[in-house]
């Protein structure tokens, strides 16, 4: 079940996240959080500063050591999150740790069982890429038909190696806020919202259309 809300760019989109965010998320709720270039946290969470939940988490990351230049979670630093939830005291749990590949997963599928059993109401922050992968879901993955919560996989992408939550643990979810900009995701948006396509498993993002969880799409793409 998904709305879409039309902005005029980017940056609107940002400041249409933040609303949406602060009426579906309070200190009850589990908020876990994409990286990628449609997301600017900075405007979304930190600078408002009035979306406070009782946790954080990431959906996915690029493998490698703690913070490293392309992870995902060093994104979130540099736009203040980690400094946003040490001010709130919000309770943050990272994927990367000095752990091999598949240990990071045991562990943050752990993490993850945990963060579910605690929080009812739980709400995605989520991307979709162009061949219509979102969080680390790509089309025909492990991740999009497992039987767990998390995977580790390495997808055709240029970070290969990936640490992600599955197609089942987004039906764990309460709501999700997708966020799609530019030109480029023209065609993505069209097959996300076709109602004549629905195979999840070569395009994992229809999961929010055909999904009964409440989706939000914040997109600039006029279909």
């Amino acid at each position: 079940m998904i709305d879409v809300v039309k902005v005029k760019d980017r940056d609107e989109g940002q400041r249409k996240a933040h609303d949406i965010l602060k009426k579906i998320v309070n200190g009850e709720t589990l908020l876990a959080l994409s990286g990628g270039t449609s997301m600017d946290y900075g405007v979304m969470l930190v600078g408002p500063g009035d979306v406070v939940p009782g946790a954080i988490c990431v959906v996915d990351e690029r493998y490698g050591e703690p913070f490293h230049e392309n992870s995902n979670e060093l994104l979130m630093k540099n736009a203040g999150v980690k400094d946003f939830v040490d001010e709130k005291c919000v309770e943050s749990h990272k994927v990367l740790r000095g752990e091999d590949f598949l240990e990071t997963a045991k562990s943050y599928e752990k993490d993850i069982e945990q963060l579910f059993s605690m929080f009812k109401n739980k709400v995605g922050v989520m991307g979709v890429g162009d061949n219509l992968h979102t969080a680390g879901i790509f089309p025909y993955s492990v991740a999009a038909k497992s039987p767990n919560f998390v995977e580790a996989e390495e997808v055709e992408d240029k970070f290969p190696l990936r640490i992600t939550i599955t197609m089942r643990a987004l039906g764990e979810f309460t709501g999700f806020v997708v966020m799609m900009f530019g030109a480029a995701k023209r065609e993505a948006v069209k097959i996300m919202l076709d109602e004549k396509e629905n195979d999840m498993q070569k395009y994992p993002a229809i999961f929010y259309r055909k999904s009964k969880i409440k989706s939000y799409l914040i997109t600039d793409i006029q279909i």
